[in-house]
């Protein structure tokens, strides 16, 4: 079953959010190499620029080692947290199979991984 994370932030102020948002597309260009990562993306808020979220997505919760193992991991909270207005909100999901799968869904990915 694909595991995915899905965090919120919020920067403190619009110089903070600019320095996040380049961060973010460091970070998703690092992990997205990471072993069992199916998808490290990341979005902006069209309505409030100081709003990002992450969507991670891995073959299974168990996956997220080799995401924790990547040294940049280390480099990341010490330089988003003190620009963020409040603590990162992290949630975890399984995905639900659906019967008729897309380039999305986890039996496509999972089989891609496969072949």
């Amino acid at each position: 079953m694909v595991y995915t994370l899905i965090v919120h932030l919020k920067a403190k102020d619009a110089p903070s959010a600019d320095l996040i948002a380049a961060k973010l597309i460091e970070a998703a260009t690092v992990y997205r190499k990471d072993k069992e990562q199916l998808g490290w993306m990341v979005h902006r808020d069209p309505k409030d620029p100081l709003k990002f979220a992450i969507i991670e997505r891995f073959v299974s919760e168990a996956s997220q080692k080799y995401h924790l193992e990547n040294p940049y991991w280390l480099t990341f909270d010490p330089y988003v947290i003190p620009l963020l207005d409040g603590p990162m909100d992290l949630t975890r999901w399984e995905e639900l199979p659906v019967s008729v799968p897309n380039q999305d869904s986890a039996e496509y990915t999972l089989a891609k991984l496969s072949a």
